[in-house]
């Protein structure tokens, strides 16, 4: 990209600093850097989080490639990473530019390059977990850009171990300390292994099994074959960002921020000659193997019954010259058999490679049955992941839980608990009602992780069928994913004593955007997602929403007795999905608190209460100067805690909450402040 010079940016961006004066300066640092004790508790939002802040840096990645597009994935957004380089951690931030249009015209973001050093008026969120800055856009005042320099220095990749994030305890990438401190950062990891691929995605794992998932935000590898399981990398160097499972990922720019040392077989297109297997069924089993510049030394196929290893067969080429193999695994002469099996593949340098990628956790699998398929028989999976049935046409029979009149989605059931539910699509379903018992044929199909019959046939067998009850989950289970949680995809739920944690479960600082979580845990920033797809939800996460609409505002506590819902997935995220008012019980919204003034006090206080003595109600006003997370409690003489008026991140100000008393006796209480470090107790004195 042709670098316009530093004279025609001054006329751009440098009319004044007419927006600066309200606005204070920092460095990425400064809004990144968390102590590494609140990383130790998973406690990784930005200290300057919702602040309208100048932020200064060099510009590490193009905002446009050579033809125009964007580098990075984000829709009609630019984005683009922004490097401090005056430190080696917390020094990088991505920056988000809404509305491509109006900053091309009025700003000219799309004009910068590597190596530009700048100065950006934005607002800090968060999504996904990842802190952002997001360009103020602002039709009356555009200087919210400031080019300090150019430079042509290399913005070079900190080699880092896998372990800064993979936490081999959970074995998940989600390890906060140290990996938090390299957020949006260039970064390189050597000597690795390929364990999957789908699409032009992949799985890389060190020797001692700590992994990530390489992905392709990057426009420059779309399309790109990955390399194949097994396969040997001297490193991928890439961006660390999040996905939508809040795991972390490293995305390369492009095909050269990885390399092989050595490629493995490559197996693919599984072929299983029986769909619906019989105890005395023998089945074929073929896949295409190939290795790329070598041949195919061996490849195996091991496999067990119910868990039990029963040997190995030598796979056989089909044809000559064919990369096809075949084995036939032998008949179990057992009903309700679960035959797994795994296929390894050697070429003459000695890579291996297996299918699936790791063989302790996943298998391939089918069934032997003497009956008729059922919906348990379609969605059960011992090793989480999709149907055995993908593909098939099977007739299952259930009573709807959910019909259009809800949302877009029927769900049926067959009984209650672990995979007894399943989705259904079809341009029929119209006519289905909530609690008709249905007979469906379809075809067995994942969607985006989702098992679903998509139905060609819908027939009501049963008007009026007694509804399942809803299985009791804990929302900390599901969120837990795994098969757990797997095997209550498509079932109706019902989860008690939970708190709604956050307005926004992919950007928590955006409350007007997404789902809101639930927890069963009020100090959670995280929780399992609550879909509002239906109209008929009493309540909304959208504060902008006119009161007038009838809709009950959510506030970050609030609680609720229980909630029912269908358990859907979409976007990597287990979510319910009410159908009415009827699925919420016992609701409670947390006392407000009022921020009397956002001026910035000079020391943290807390008042007395007003008035003292009081009944039944009594004013509480105090002051932070900093964002903190506050909470401000009530206990009696013996120390028991009897409310909490706050539990959430509030910034600077002076807010007032009022207290109610009438489930309490007359006495003697103590209310206590908790703001970062300070803390502060009084007493107040209830008269009835």
């Amino acid at each position: 990209m042709k670098k316009i010079n530093s004279l025609v940016f001054a006329i751009i961006f440098c009319v004044g600093f007419l927006s600066a004066q309200n606005y204070s300066h920092y460095t990425i640092r400064q809004v990144q850097e968390v102590s590494d004790s609140l990383l130790n508790l998973s406690k990784d939002i930005s200290p300057k989080l919702a602040s309208t802040v100048w932020v200064r840096g060099v510009v590490a990645t193009p905002v446009r490639i050579s033809d125009g597009r964007h580098l990075w994935y984000t829709g009609d957004r630019f984005r683009f990473m922004l490097k401090d380089p005056s430190t080696d951690a917390f020094n990088y931030i991505s920056v988000v530019a809404s509305d491509t249009a109006w900053f091309k015209t009025n700003v000219g973001i799309d004009l910068l390059v590597p190596g530009d050093s700048v100065e950006i008026l934005g607002k800090i969120t968060e999504y996904r977990t990842l802190t952002q800055l997001e360009v103020i856009k602002d039709a009356n005042n555009t200087n919210v850009m400031i080019l300090l320099g150019t430079s042509t220095a290399k913005i070079e990749p900190a080699d880092r171990p896998l372990t800064d994030f993979f936490d081999i305890a959970t074995g998940k990438t989600n390890k906060k300390n140290p990996a938090e401190k390299y957020e949006s950062g260039f970064v390189k990891f050597k000597d690795l292994t390929v364990l999957d691929n789908v699409g032009a995605e992949f799985t890389v794992s060190d020797a001692n099994g700590n992994k990530i998932r390489v992905d392709d935000q990057s426009n420059l590898i779309f399309g790109t074959t990955p390399p194949a399981p097994g396969s040997l990398l001297n490193f991928v160097q890439g961006y660390i960002f999040t996905n939508a499972a809040l795991e972390w990922t490293i995305n390369p720019r492009n095909k050269f921020d990885y390399q092989l040392s050595g490629s493995a077989p490559s197996i693919q297109t599984f072929f299983r000659s029986d769909t619906f297997p019989t105890p005395t069924s023998q089945i074929n089993i073929r896949a295409k193997i190939s290795s790329v510049g070598s041949s195919v030394s061996s490849a195996t196929l091991f496999y067990a019954v119910n868990g039990v290893a029963k040997g190995n067969i030598e796979m056989t080429m089909g044809i000559v010259n064919d990369s096809t193999y075949l084995a036939t695994i032998p008949a179990t002469n057992l009903n309700d058999a679960v035959v797994s099996y795994y296929i390894v593949a050697t070429n003459p340098q000695n890579y291996r490679s297996s299918s699936p990628a790791d063989t302790i956790k996943e298998k391939y699998f089918y069934l032997t049955l003497n009956q008729p398929v059922t919906i348990k028989n379609i969605q059960f999976n011992p090793y989480g992941g999709g149907s055995s049935y993908s593909g098939a046409r099977v007739t299952v029979s259930g009573i709807a839980v959910s019909d259009r009149r809800d949302y877009g989605a029927i769900f049926i059931q067959n009984g209650t608990g672990a995979w007894s539910g399943i989705r259904i699509r079809s341009s029929a379903d119209s006519v289905v009602r909530r609690g008709q018992e249905l007979s469906i044929y379809g075809l067995v199909r994942e969607l985006s992780g989702l098992t679903v019959l998509d139905s060609s046939k819908i027939t009501i067998t049963n008007q009026s069928a007694t509804l399942p009850l809803p299985t009791k989950v804990k929302a900390s289970e599901i969120l837990l994913g795994g098969n757990y949680a797997e095997s209550f995809e498509s079932v109706l739920l019902k989860l008690d004593s939970v708190y709604v944690v956050n307005l926004n479960e992919d950007s928590p600082s955006n409350q007007n955007f997404g789902e809101w979580g639930i927890s069963e845990d009020k100090t959670k920033q995280l929780g399992l997602r609550v879909d509002d797809y239906s109209t008929k939800l009493p309540f909304t996460n959208d504060t902008t929403r006119s009161q007038g609409k009838g809709k009950k505002q959510l506030k970050v506590g609030d609680f609720f007795k229980s909630i029912v819902a269908p358990l859907d997935y979409s976007f990597s995220n287990f979510k319910l999905i009410p159908r009415d008012s009827a699925d919420f019980e016992g609701y409670k919204p947390v006392l407000n608190v009022k921020l009397e003034n956002g001026n910035i006090p000079i020391a943290f206080k807390l008042e007395a209460n007003y008035p003292n003595p009081f009944n039944p109600s009594t004013t509480i006003r105090y002051s932070i100067i900093s964002q903190s997370k506050v909470e401000l409690k009530v206990y009696d003489l013996l120390g028991k805690e009897i409310a909490i008026l706050v539990n959430e991140k509030q910034n600077p100000g002076t807010y007032s909450v009022k207290f109610e008393s009438k489930n309490f006796a007359t006495g003697i209480y103590l209310y206590q402040l908790k703001a970062g470090s300070f803390i502060q107790t009084n007493k107040m004195l209830l008269v009835k």
